[in-house]
């Protein structure tokens, strides 16, 4: 796009105006250098990175411009400095919402994050407006990112969503509630007075920025593309429509190489997080195992590490590079999300430690499979030792996550970085036909 060009779409979207002043060539897009912003606006960690990255590096070296618009900034040079990619901070909602329920579905989850609050919804949909208008892009990448998207409505950019399921509702109203294993009866019509909420808050946002109207708050997640990164037995949801599974999508090469203690028999492996209120009780129960064990705890205080690090039980701050992890290890320990369905790619039963309602889904939907077991969020956690001993023992846990990653063989990492990257550079060449 050039630079004249370029200017006028910054002009055009702070003042809400919806065309963009691509060249009609594709020269423009397609063969010259293209700009893709690729947003993360909620959740936490290293998986949204780690899913981000290999497409970022994709479209990179396919002559295009990727910049990373991210919550979290703190281990960004570390992964991404180099890598040459740019980055740059997302608004984040910062003020809490106090007095809420726990969420019934999606839609008040959404409350947390401004939607209650159409003023301060539209402060930061002008913010993601205004970023964008700093890079001038002619694709956005959604990973995780509602307000993202209600705030690229009504702007002539294609968009294409990735990410894990629980943030990638069906196109329902209301949406799913979340507890799927054990629905309440007389939720309707809370689920419904909640949908018309969010929907008129957002409403009133998109009428201050020029942008169409929804008529469900589904319809926010609604753009060219999406696509679920997970496996289909994995997702939260069911009713599924157009969206497509292309399997988990991670940084399996980055970081430092698995060392456990030489000898026989198995291998643990355990992404743990320290403010889990399992945390230290796991720590207990692997060093009790006789099992050698890898954990990787990023935070860990120094006196736990020194408490309970050993030849044994290895802790390391650092990740570790998980493509060697996943070929050595015979079982994972983490709190859910995409670590767990990688692991069961690869054929290992997990144990998982759910912290939020998203890892608690996806442990009882692993549950049901068979192939893991779990404690809950509000689980004695005096039942860790024989979780723990279950997924060391249970040789039909174990042949039951071999069974799932033969069910998904012909999904790999490559192909869902290939169809991610293959729509992008699809819509691109669309635009500028």
């Amino acid at each position: 796009m050039a630079r004249g060009n370029r200017d006028l779409f910054r002009v055009a979207l702070v003042a809400g105006r919806v065309q963009h002043p691509a060249a009609s060539s594709c020269l423009t897009v397609c063969c010259a250098m293209a700009v893709i912003a690729l947003n993360w606006e909620l959740g936490a960690d290293l998986g949204h990175i780690g899913r981000l990255l290999p497409i970022a590096r994709r479209l990179r070296d396919a002559g295009h411009r990727p910049v990373l618009i991210m919550r979290d900034i703190t281990r960004a040079e570390v992964l991404l400095g180099t890598e040459g990619i740019e980055y740059l901070q997302a608004p984040v909602w910062m003020a809490p919402a106090k007095g809420l329920p726990a969420e019934l579905n999606f839609t008040e989850t959404l409350f947390r994050f401004g939607y209650l609050d159409p003023d301060g919804l539209l402060s930061m949909c002008q913010a993601w407006r205004a970023l964008w208008a700093l890079i001038s892009p002619d694709l956005l990448v959604f990973d995780q990112a509602p307000t993202a998207m209600l705030a690229a409505r009504g702007l002539d950019l294609p968009g294409v969503s990735v990410g894990q399921s629980f943030a990638t509702p069906p196109q329902v109203a209301p949406l799913p509630p979340f507890r799927f294993w054990s629905p309440a009866t007389g939720e309707m019509p809370r689920l419904l007075e909640t949908e018309q909420r969010v929907t008129r808050n957002a409403n009133a946002v998109l009428k201050r920025l020029n942008g169409p109207q929804i008529r469900q708050v589904s319809e926010l997640f609604d753009v060219d593309r999406v696509f679920i990164c997970t496996h289909r037995e994995l997702d939260v949801y069911s009713d599924r429509s157009r969206e497509q599974h292309v399997g988990p999508i991670g940084s399996l090469d980055i970081g430092v190489e698995p060392q456990w203690r030489e000898g026989e028999g198995r291998k643990l492996f355990g992404y743990l997080k320290p403010a889990s209120s399992a945390f230290v009780k796991m720590l207990e129960a692997m060093a009790a195992s006789g099992v050698r064990c890898l954990v990787f705890a990023p935070g860990i205080p120094e006196r736990l590490r020194r408490q309970f690090g050993n030849d044994d039980l290895r802790i390391s701050t650092l990740p570790f590079r998980m493509r060697a992890v996943l070929q050595e290890c015979s079982a994972v320990i983490c709190h859910g999300g995409g670590m767990a369905a990688t692991a069961l790619s690869h054929g290992r039963p997990v144990l998982l430690l759910p912290t939020q309602m998203e890892q608690t889904m996806t442990s009882v939907r692993i549950e049901q499979l068979g192939a893991g077991v779990y404690l809950p969020m509000d689980g004695n956690p005096g039942k860790l030792r024989g979780l723990l001993g279950k997924v060391i023992k249970d040789e039909q846990l174990t042949q039951r996550a071999v069974d799932f990653a033969a069910r998904v063989a012909d999904v790999d990492q490559q192909g869902a970085i290939d169809a991610v990257t293959g729509a992008c550079m699809d819509l691109l060449e669309a635009r500028a036909s």
